[in-house]
């Protein structure tokens, strides 16, 4: 996942896939501070769920998050939205947090112009 893009290649990708796309990919690795996953939609760019993003934090809110048993196994398929794109180092931010859909909804809306 250590793919190099220029910088045309990146602002693409921001363009393309903005904050709220929704995404599904794999675990790929467990971090103390969360998951690496592979990205259906775009398996070449790192994508890093950190832990205050888990959907457990939502559902579960009193449940203490260990690691590495309630992270996200290795292999497991969720889904998630872009979050975020980081310049430095090259990656993409993701999360599992429903109450952000109001924030990226009204964000996206006035990209576009339109009246929330």
């Amino acid at each position: 996942m250590t793919n190099e893009f220029t910088q045309d290649e990146w602002d693409k990708l921001i363009v393309t896939y903005p904050a709220g796309t929704p995404m599904t990919g794999v675990v790929k690795n467990q971090q103390q501070y969360g998951v690496w996953v592979t990205l259906d939609e775009l398996p070449e760019v790192p994508a890093l769920l950190e832990i205050i993003h888990f959907e457990a934090i939502e559902t579960t809110p009193n449940q203490k998050l260990t690691f590495p048993g309630s992270f996200p196994a290795v292999g497991k398929q969720i889904s998630c939205r872009v979050l975020a794109w980081c310049e430095f180092p090259k990656d993409v931010r993701l999360t599992q947090l429903s109450h952000l859909d109001w924030s990226h909804e009204r964000f996206l809306h006035e990209q576009e112009g339109d009246d929330v």
